[in-house]
């Protein structure tokens, strides 16, 4: 397989609803699917659990003067869409905000986390 040469990191941008937002820094992701449990008896490891669990989109985003961050707070049903510097989109579908919003209003900036049983990653 042949190294890429490209852009790796840096860059993102974010959209809620089709809303672009700024993107500080600290945009993470994790995909939704199984998530596997060891399951131990005393005498030995015994097998594994599969059970689902919900992805996250997460990024520290800019405060904006034509919108209210407090209409994020608490927010359901959110199509979240994340796209990155090496050609990755990350999707989460019919999201929900969790955690409580802070602004830091010195840098105008707040952490957004959602999450989803739909995060999907999709390569261009």
């Amino acid at each position: 397989m042949a190294a890429y040469r490209g852009p790796l990191a840096g860059l993102a941008t974010i959209t809620i609803n089709g809303d672009v937002w700024s993107v500080v820094g600290e945009a993470q992701w994790q995909a939704s699917g199984l998530v596997n449990e060891t399951l131990k008896g005393q005498s030995a490891v015994e097998g594994f659990a599969s059970m689902p669990g919900q992805g996250f989109i997460q990024a520290t985003l800019r405060d904006r003067r034509d919108a209210k961050v407090s209409d994020l707070q608490g927010a359901s049903g959110l199509t979240v869409i994340l796209e990155l510097a090496n050609g990755k989109v990350i999707t989460a579908v019919d999201a929900w905000q969790t955690e409580n919003i802070n602004v830091n209003t010195q840098e105008g900036t707040f952490e957004l986390h959602v999450e989803s049983d739909t995060v999907t990653e999709d390569t261009v």
